[in-house]
This record gives C-alpha cells, structure tokens and sequence, in this order.
C-alpha cells in the first residue's frame, strides 16, 4: 500500500509539471504580452510641481523617457510561430 502511494504522488507530480509545460507552449507569447501590457500601461499619477506649492504653478516638463514609453507601438510584441519549436 506504500508503494501504491508514492506512485500516484510520482504521476501527480509528473502531470503538474506536463500541464504547466503545455500552458507555457500554448500561451506563452499571450503571457509575456500581457506582462508587458501591464509594466508599460500608462499610471495616472499626480502632477509635480517645481517646489511651489499653489495653484497656478507650472507643472514639470514631461521627460524624454516618458515620451518614448508613450511613444512605443503595442504592436511589437514578438510571437513564436511553428517553425520556431520544430527540432
């Protein structure tokens, strides 16, 4: 009976680690372009101001890095075809 149980946890085992294989072959490139989605979406923040703290001051220039962020196509997210997992 011992025995019987440490090889349904070995097949267990085995078939946790098969199936999470196959997510990452099936939805890999849509995982990986759903992070970058997320790390680059655009965060509402407060606007900064230059030391002063009244109403009319004039809020800080937009930086050369926000403007590449926003800038950047949602498009180049690289994907896998067959070709790539043929052996």
């Amino acid at each position: 009976m011992k025995t019987a149980s440490i090889i349904v946890k070995v097949v267990v085992a085995l078939a946790a680690v098969a199936g999470v294989v196959y997510v990452i072959a099936a939805y890999g490139d849509k995982i990986v372009a759903w992070c970058k989605k997320m790390t680059t979406k655009k965060v509402e923040a407060s606007i900064v101001y230059d030391g002063e703290e009244d109403d009319e001051a004039e809020p800080c220039e937009v930086t050369e890095a926000t403007e590449a962020a926003e800038a950047a196509p949602a498009e180049d997210v690289p994907t896998a075809s067959e070709e790539d997992f043929e052996g």
